[in-house]
């Protein structure tokens, strides 16, 4: 019995209004079943049935949520508190700190 509802990739594409690459991103990916026809094993026939191609679109589906309102934003008279880090004070303490640990090293000799 010939199944006359399969697809050619080219086909199945043309249906699902995709180019023929973004078909075989799909297929490659397991997206898109489909059906192996004929004996080679090199390069295999593939035949898409409606049936898979009906039940890609369906899970392709999505619905948007609506954008939600902004909140409004209410103006405060805050100002913002910044810090201000000096980064050679923090590096000479650091020096200190490794210099007097090796003196207290050298003097525990």
């Amino acid at each position: 019995m010939i199944e006359s509802d399969l697809l050619t990739a080219d086909e199945a594409a043309k249906l699902l209004r995709i180019g023929r690459r973004t078909f075989d991103g799909h297929v490659a990916r397991g997206d898109i079943a489909y059906i192996a026809v004929g004996l080679g094993e090199k390069r295999i026939r593939k035949r898409f049935d409606l049936k898979d191609i009906a039940r890609f679109r369906e899970r392709q589906r999505r619905v948007e949520d609506p954008p939600q309102a902004m909140p409004s934003r209410k103006r405060t008279k805050e100002a913002s508190v910044v810090e201000t880090i000096d980064f050679k004070a923090l590096l000479e303490e650091r020096r200190a700190a490794r210099r007097a640990a090796r003196e207290a090293a050298r003097e525990g000799r």
